[in-house]
């Protein structure tokens, strides 16, 4: 299996790199005082890569910047106190096992966490020979350093125990052999584990470029086009580790010192050598008192334990919260389901999410934009709670800013509209969850509370009301696109007339209805004369505008109970109920004398060309199919159009 796929593999076993338990402990107590100093923050997630990659891989880092993304200072700001807080409480941020000592003595050096203090020299070194050499982004060179070593410190953290059986046999190894070795142990070499960290963990992608070049030739970093790493910053790396080496912080001391290559040389020419190792030595001092516990007195340390657990107790109930307003969302959303196609889903839903989160009412207001009004068109109430009135409203301003998102609403919010809606409902604080717009102009806007005696909502409950507007919203969306193409296929979209498939049920319907009752009802199927002729003559447009009037005509003159369809393209159908052959007749002239008058009316407008209809009538017959009626109109019709059109025939 190739080391890069390895690697991906035992990634999924560890989620942080491990950091000192002084480390860990500091970032707590940094975290949970008052009034945190950013600045305190900042030095300590300076200090360890395991901080340091925890901070950068909950960054939202954008194009404009990205040149600040390996800048830890501005990391730190970034996140700012409340999600520094949060990440210090929730994160997974790893203390290392114990390791077994041998029976002859302690574990091998390589068997405690990494050295800490050799990224740290790295990163003080980067830094100073960014600053001398002149490179443009010592910050970056900072970072960069600091987190050079990071796939070497998270295979530790994957073969701890194995690791002490390891360092034994790297003694007196060089550097590049080592990824051999590995390799050879583990299946997979830090270079690659680095590298799919970046990728994984989401970390800055110049980092990720500067580790898959750490380890090669300059000519090489030199000739490959990457778009973020130049060989500056590669130079200024492997001069970094050069200098911590000899400062006394080697990336492991089981491996036998190296002279420094050429481009590490060069770089060294113009830089005092011996001064920069002093600093080197002074900040890993510096930075193991950062995080070192001083004398504390006993109510110090009960004061930190206490306020941890205040913490995680907030945290538990916030997440008990979450539970339960996710097991009412799902119950509410399942009722939803299942009276899909029933009917608006709008009150059930309501009254179901209610009673599963805990409220005592729930109403829907309605923003009308055209009137400038917020009103109460929906209202529920759990039993012994007045529920608010329904219709009622107030004027309330339009702007699409208001009533937009889930939100809890008080008096105390100093907001202006939750004020009005507030007043409006008659209560102190509510829940307010926006529905999706269906109407354009209207929103609709659910509001839940628990009455005016009642404790007020809190955090989460917003949540959970929101996800259920939302799903609400595609409910009656559903409901509305159903209803629509219900629409579709029982209406004729050109003249509104039923369609044929509308008119082929109502047939049946009237069938089988008359075969128990023998009740007697009939079918007339027209035709409008020469119809083709007249739309060549005057266009389609007028064509079609003819074909409605006709439909408007059609379902003016007959019964409210009558059903006009459209057959095909000029053809149309009017079912009769409760109606015999002599009442079809009649009917069937009259509707032909208005046809004709209609055309005498527009015969200007139809440059003299006469509108006129012919029509064939049947009274249907006990055991008679729908099919066999339509045909006995349908002959008749056609003994009408063949025997001078503009009349109408019974037929047989």
């Amino acid at each position: 299996m190739h080391s890069l796929h390895k690697a991906q593999l035992a990634l999924q076993r560890i989620q942080a790199i491990s950091s000192p338990s002084a480390a860990v402990v500091r970032w707590l107590e940094l975290s949970l005082v008052d009034a945190p100093s950013l600045k305190d923050i900042a030095a300590l997630v300076r200090s360890d890569p395991g901080l340091a990659i925890e901070v950068l891989r909950r960054r939202k880092v954008d194009e404009r910047k990205r040149k600040y993304a390996l800048n830890l200072t501005a990391a730190v700001e970034e996140l700012g106190v409340a999600e520094l807080r949060e990440l210090a409480l929730r994160s997974d941020i790893r203390q290392p096992a114990e390791c077994p000592t041998s029976p002859t003595g302690p574990a091998s050096t390589t068997c405690t966490p990494l050295s800490r203090a050799h990224a740290l020299a790295c990163a003080t070194a980067a830094m100073e020979i960014a600053r001398q050499t002149h490179y443009p982004e010592p910050e970056h060179a900072y970072c960069a350093g600091l987190l050079s070593s990071i796939g070497l410190l998270a295979l530790h953290d994957l073969y701890e125990c194995e690791w002490r059986e390891f360092g034994a046999s790297i003694v007196g190894q060089d550097l590049h052999h080592l990824l051999e070795l590995e390799r050879e142990a583990f299946g997979l070499d830090h270079e690659n584990v680095g590298v799919v960290l970046c990728e994984v963990w989401n970390l800055p992608f110049e980092l990720h470029d500067l580790l898959a070049a750490q380890y090669r030739s300059i000519g090489q970093v030199e000739r490959a086009v990457t778009g973020t790493v130049d060989a500056q910053l590669v130079s200024v790396i492997r001069a970094a580790q050069f200098a911590a080496q000899e400062a006394g912080f080697p990336l492991l001391s089981e491996l036998k010192p190296e002279a420094p290559p050429a481009d590490v040389a060069r770089l060294f020419d113009g830089i005092d050598l011996q001064s920069l190792l002093e600093t080197l030595r002074a900040a890993v001092t510096h930075a193991t008192a950062l995080v070192a516990p001083g004398e504390r007195r006993p109510e110090e340390e009960l004061h930190t334990m206490l306020e941890v657990n205040r913490e995680l107790k907030s945290r538990l109930m916030a997440t008990e919260q979450r539970l339960r307003a996710e097991v009412s969302v799902n119950n509410v959303l399942q009722y939803g389901l299942r009276r899909l196609g029933d009917g608006d889903p709008l009150p059930g839903v309501m009254f179901h999410a209610m009673e599963s989160i805990g409220f005592r009412r729930i109403c829907c207001l309605e923003l009308n934009s055209a009137e400038s009004k917020l009103e109460v068109s929906l209202s529920a109430a759990s039993s012994g709670v007045s529920r608010v009135a329904e219709r009622i409203w107030i004027p309330f301003p339009t702007d699409k800013g208001y009533l937009s998102s889930p939100t809890l609403i008080s008096r105390n919010d100093g907001v202006a509209a939750h004020q009005l809606v507030l007043e409006l409902v008659g209560v102190s604080s509510a829940v307010l969850a926006p529905l999706q717009e269906l109407t354009p102009g209207k929103r609709q806007v659910l509001c839940a509370d628990r009455g005016s005696a009642g404790s007020a909502p809190v955090p989460g409950e917003e949540r959970a009301l929101g996800i259920i507007a939302d799903q609400a919203s595609l409910l009656m969306k559903y409901e509305q696109l159903s209803r629509e193409k219900e629409r579709m296929a029982t209406q004729d979209p050109l003249t509104g007339a039923a369609t044929r498939r509308r008119m082929m049920e109502r047939l049946e319907f009237l069938i089988s209805q008359c075969e128990r009752t023998r009740m007697p009802f009939s079918l007339l199927i027209m035709d409008l004369d020469h119809f083709k002729k007249f739309n060549d003559t005057m266009g389609h447009q007028t064509g079609d505008r003819l074909l409605q009037d006709l439909v408007k005509l059609l379902g003016n003159a007959v019964r409210k109970g009558d059903l006009v369809a459209r057959y095909g393209g000029e053809e149309f159908v009017v079912l009769l109920a409760n109606c015999d052959s002599v009442g079809a007749a009649t009917v069937a002239e009259d509707l032909r004398s208005d046809v004709f008058k209609y055309g005498l009316t527009n015969l200007e407008t139809y440059r003299g060309m006469q509108v006129s209809i012919s029509m064939g009538a049947a009274q249907w017959q006990p055991g008679e199919s729908a099919l066999a009626l339509i045909g006995r109109a349908d002959a008749a019709l056609y003994e009408a159009k063949h025997g001078g059109r503009n009349q109408v025939k019974m037929a047989a």
